[in-house]
């Protein structure tokens, strides 16, 4: 399950990017994924919620969006 590397990848970014800004809470978070990746959008939602527990990113909204390949 490569969702776990990819989400932790995706949070460590949005978390030091709150951190820079002196953020007090992360509100949401916009993804787009390749269709091609294989990635569950379930799964990265569900690992999300389990990894940003006691962050500011607890309780944000993921908007994870499929994109096609383009050529």
């Amino acid at each position: 399950m490569h969702e776990i590397s990819i989400a932790w990848a995706i949070i460590e970014s949005v978390l030091d990017c709150a951190k820079k800004n002196d953020a007090k809470r992360v509100e949401e978070i916009f993804i787009e994924v390749g269709e091609l990746t294989a990635l569950n959008p379930d799964q990265l939602k569900f690992i999300f919620e389990t990894i940003t527990k006691g962050t500011v990113a607890e309780g944000a909204k993921y908007d994870i969006k499929i994109v096609k390949p383009r050529i």
